[in-house]
């Protein structure tokens, strides 16, 4: 209670509409002549057409609603930014975010409103511009480059990143860059070189981006996620993070001539992958003590070239592998080989290409991994059909393993479900105090 006596009214209520959406906040000017202008002090704004667009997509179905009613929700909105947005009187913006969809919006319209969040020493600041049926690109202020104030910065879909060659965001920890065009391959290079605090970066590239080398080069960095889709150019890749406890990527491996990578201190690891170049991927993230591997779509056995007693997790307690439409069994075997003190164990099948990956072991290998008999003490396999190959899994997994605790088998749905469960239930267990769940 002596905190809240330290606000006055107006302070108190400015706090408390800090917490709603600016929709509702901007609402509350019709309560009272107190209320008024309250709203115009909230130093957290976000202005979003994208709820305007889904209920007119959804009530085309019944034609209730018009594109003219939703071009006219538009223009009240954007009018509505337009004349309040100079005048709010927060002296600092701690938060601004922008999503539009609609073609009304102009680029112009975005430059000049981050401009004045960045005169307002923002602190947040998220732009999200995607134009259905246009393809204008957001050039934004140059002064946004040199904001030290600047925290966050998330820019998504139709922005122009043009970074000069004189910038300075002292204060940025948390850059997220997903499908935006680049002046050129040294706006992106530049940006990434010189932000001295950076701890999260998010990069989702798109075709035609202007980008071909791509180079982390961050020493503060500790968390990194990027997404390289098929259609992505490409001359290489460079990871030089020794901070980095976090990494993610999608495709990572997808037309890459080169990858080099430096991380010792990973600790999670989450990839996607239709088994491109796979060990050497698997190569950068031995350190890591939870990874998450999602296999989609190969055409062909992904595990050439990767067996071998080069790679050892020696850290690894949590694995969690999913596959999609893919080739798996040979895979996940040679991954239990190299994590000889796994914990948790974590199956997902999506649909597997079952009756053709077949390793024809399960039931008769010889080499039985070491974490099964020292260290596995949890098992899930969660599906959506009957997988006859995932069965052959789950069966040795409960005869190999002695120290399992807990199995957990959801396979969805499928005619021979039942007949499974029955066989699962009743096959031999080499830890007799497991227990042994169906969901």
């Amino acid at each position: 209670m002596d905190k809240i006596t330290w606000f006055s009214d107006d302070e108190l209520l400015v706090k408390i509409l800090s917490f709603l959406p600016t929709k509702v906040a901007v609402s509350t000017s019709i309560l009272s002549k107190q209320w008024k202008f309250l709203w115009m002090r909230v130093p957290k704004l976000e202005y979003d057409d994208i709820s305007l667009y889904n209920r007119n997509m959804l009530s085309r179905e019944g034609d209730s609603i018009t594109d003219s009613l939703l071009l006219a929700k538009s223009l009240r909105m954007l009018l509505f930014i337009d004349k309040n947005l100079p005048l709010h009187s927060s002296p600092v913006i701690e938060s601004l975010c922008l999503t539009f969809y609609t073609t009304l919006f102009q680029p112009e319209d975005i430059k000049l409103w981050v401009e004045i969040a960045v005169s307002r020493c923002a602190q947040e600041l998220s732009v999200n511009f995607y134009p259905f049926k246009g393809k204008r690109n957001a050039l934004l202020p140059s002064s946004l480059y040199t904001c030290k104030s600047l925290v966050t910065l998330k820019l998504r879909n139709n922005i122009l990143v043009d970074v000069p060659h004189v910038f300075c965001l002292p204060s940025l920890k948390t850059l997220h860059l997903q499908h935006v065009i680049y002046a050129d391959e040294e706006s992106l290079q530049r940006l990434l070189s010189n932000c001295s605090v950076l701890e999260d970066l998010v990069v989702e590239r798109s075709p035609f981006d202007n980008v071909r080398k791509f180079a982390v080069i961050i020493p503060s960095l500790l968390s990194l996620s990027f997404e390289i889709s098929d259609l992505c150019s490409s001359e290489g890749y460079v990871i030089d993070t020794p901070s980095l406890k976090y990494f993610k990527a999608t495709d990572i491996s997808t037309r890459s001539s080169c990858l080099t990578v430096n991380m010792p201190k990973l600790e999670e690891a989450d990839i996607i992958t239709a088994g491109h170049n796979i060990k050497k991927l698997l190569k950068c993230v031995t350190s890591v003590k939870r990874l998450s591997l999602l296999i989609q779509n190969n055409m062909t056995e992904v595990v050439t070239g990767v067996y071998g007693d080069d790679i050892v997790f020696d850290e690894l307690k949590d694995l969690k592998f999913s596959i999609y439409n893919a080739y798996w069994s040979k895979l996940l075997y040679w991954l239990l080989k190299a994590s000889p003190k796994l914990r948790n164990l974590k199956f997902k099948e999506q649909f597997s290409r079952d009756g053709m990956d077949r390793l024809g072991c399960w039931n008769q290998l010889t080499s039985v991994p070491q974490c099964l008999w020292s260290s596995l003490q949890t098992f899930k396999w969660l599906g959506n059909h009957d997988s006859i190959e995932g069965k052959a899994l789950a069966t040795y997994i409960l005869r190999k393993s002695c120290r399992l605790k807990t199995a957990t088998i959801s396979i969805g749905q499928g005619q021979n479900k039942l007949e499974m469960e029955r066989e699962v239930k009743c096959c031999f267990r080499g830890s007799p105090t497991c227990n042994l769940v169906f969901s």
